[in-house]
């Protein structure tokens, strides 16, 4: 017998989580797909092996396997869960440091006080953190542009053993060792590559992708070619960050011919943040198909500048939107980031028609699954893709009447509008709350290890005075 959840998303009515089905109907669905602009009310039926299987207008029509969880939807919205096309995971534990200082001096606040400081399980337990962090505000898949401080390979790899346990889909960027000869870089990476296969092809593995954090580019040039020459090899983009603070933006304007000669400006390559560009920049960024990552909240914070998101989506630039860094942006909330960006965008413009709710809504969805590569998996709600999505309440808390989905849920809406999020048709947070994990345990240990780390700073600033 079909089990029928008319009370909305009440647990009791799942079954468990391994072989749960679902079928989400009468909800307002707007599911970003290509020329699927127009709303509609109708259903969405995911699968236990984590696909959509069927979506559409009306009432469901088909047959529904046994233990198909049913949940009414009646006057809630139903859209993708939104993709983050940059991010550094770990810095959830550090929010709310330099908060009035530009990305240098940031960095040097946060990297280089306590990077030397971390120890055995901190990258791992702060990369969960901000997973479980990021999942709550409704972002279903990540790319995480994973950093490497001070320590080991095995430490640093923590990041990827922690998203790889939890659901949330995630593209991994490995920042490889590039203070090291290029054989030991190959073989490091070489390593890598195994590791993420071996994830990959775990069943429900939550890893979409491989991916290069690129940073050759900050000091050491001729490892810049030898990262182009690996992500050729294997097949994978690689991201960069680039033309961010302001005060830099001559010295970063030129490396772009370093860049141009490594290889690095081609399709499956992306920019993050790419703000402080010249029109020969963004002509040849066009030529050769990269993309860039949009960061509203963090380019804010940090005083870094609005990028002209209007004249690269008019050169054909690839765009999508990523949270960034949680203690450079502070909160990972795409709501807030799209609701910043457009509303800077018609700022700079001064003029309202310049970026639209329903185009940042797909800048932050399959824009970013565009410009990481996995634009075939998330992004849209249509057959075959993966059941990632999200149901808003427009009515808790109350947001007004609803006339435009897309334009209510930029203009009005929050991440506590959020319902529930489902990743592999998986219900994973109900009402605010993360289901595989207790957040508040969570918490306690990431306080137990930032104070740690903030101790051993001060220890070792005692010991140098």
């Amino acid at each position: 017998m079909n089990t029928r959840c008319l009370a909305g998303l009440a647990l009791a009515c799942l079954p468990a989580l391994g072989s749960a089905q679902v079928l989400v109907e009468n909800a307002t669905i707007l599911t970003l797909a290509e020329g699927q602009d127009t709303p509609f009310t109708g259903y969405l039926l995911a699968t236990s092996d984590g696909a959509i299987a069927a979506i559409g207008a009306g009432e469901y029509q088909g047959e529904l396997p046994i233990a198909t969880s049913v949940v009414d939807a009646q006057g809630k919205l139903l859209v993708p869960g939104f993709v983050s096309a940059h991010n550094h995971l770990w810095q959830t534990a550090f929010r709310g440091l330099a908060i009035d200082d530009v990305l240098y001096p940031w960095l040097q606040a946060l990297h280089w006080t306590y990077g030397d400081n971390f120890s055995d399980g901190d990258f791992y337990w702060f990369t969960l953190h901000g997973a479980m962090d990021q999942l709550a505000h409704g972002i279903t898949t990540t790319y995480s542009h994973s950093q490497r401080l001070g320590g080991s390979e095995e430490q640093y790899l923590e990041s990827l053993t922690a998203e790889a346990g939890f659901s949330q889909h995630f593209v991994f960027s490995y920042n490889g060792n590039v203070n090291q000869a290029p054989a030991a870089y190959r073989k490091d990476f070489a390593a890598f590559m195994a590791k993420s296969e071996a994830i990959m092809a775990a069943p429900g593995s939550s890893m979409l992708a491989p991916a290069v954090h690129s940073v050759g580019l900050h000091g050491n040039l001729p490892m810049l070619k030898v990262e182009m020459e690996v992500a050729a090899e294997y097949g994978l983009g690689a991201q960069f960050h680039y033309l961010e603070q302001f005060s830099r933006r001559a010295e970063d304007r030129a490396e772009w011919p370093d860049l141009m000669a490594a290889g690095a400006v081609r399709k499956g390559n992306s920019f993050a943040h790419f703000i402080h560009t010249t029109d020969e920049i963004r002509d040849d960024t066009a030529a050769g198909g990269a993309g860039m990552s949009w960061n509203p909240l963090s380019n804010g914070r940090l005083a870094s500048g609005l990028a002209d998101i209007p004249d690269y989506l008019a050169r054909g630039i690839p765009v999508g939107m990523g949270v960034d860094g949680a203690a450079s942006a502070d909160i990972g909330d795409p709501f807030e980031n799209m609701r910043m960006g457009m509303y800077a965008l018609r700022m700079q413009h001064k003029d309202a028609k310049i970026m639209s709710p329903l185009q940042v809504m797909k800048l932050h969805t399959m824009g970013s699954a565009g410009v990481m590569g996995v634009a075939d998996k998330v992004g849209s709600l249509e057959v075959g893709k993966r059941a990632d999505f999200l149901i808003l309440d427009p009515d808790s808390p109350a947001t007004g009447a609803l006339f435009y989905p897309a334009a209510h849920i930029v203009a009005t809406m929050s991440a506590d509008n959020i319902d529930a999020v489902y990743v592999d048709g998986k219900l994973r947070v109900n009402n605010g709350e993360v289901l595989e994990q207790d957040m508040d345990l969570v918490q306690q240990e990431v306080e137990r290890r930032v104070a740690a780390i903030v101790a051993r700073e001060n220890a070792s600033k005692s010991g140098e005075s």
